[in-house]
């Protein structure tokens, strides 16, 4: 995981790293069934090759600095975009924004 790419997050660093990801989700889609004795890295290779593609297409959706997603095309929060960003699929992988359950928002300060 080179810090270059995962540290310094813009558009122009993320994106060329979604497609390197989705070719490689590509290649393993086409190849061979792995062997019985591979069976289990080779799930666990695809597990984290499918974590890392939702990762970087949440991390391009997500348009703004937010807690430790820091974006240095976006330096400022956006209060438009104070919601959760859901993502999931195989073969495309697609991002949704999901609203903050006004349990979990932060509490309005009183005043002492």
């Amino acid at each position: 995981m080179p810090f270059e790419r995962n540290y310094f997050r813009t558009a122009d660093v993320l994106e060329p790293s979604v497609a390197r990801l989705d070719a490689r989700w590509q290649a393993l889609r086409a190849a061979a069934p792995a062997a019985a004795a591979d069976l289990l890295a080779t799930r666990e290779a695809a597990a984290m090759l499918a974590t890392s593609r939702w990762m970087y297409r949440s991390a391009l959706a997500r348009r703004e600095t937010r807690g430790m997603h820091k974006r240095y095309d976006f330096l400022e929060q956006d209060a438009a975009q104070y919601h959760h960003l859901t993502s999931g699929g195989l073969d495309e992988v697609w991002v949704a924004p999901r609203a903050v359950p006004q349990a979990q928002q932060a509490p309005a300060r009183l005043a002492a």
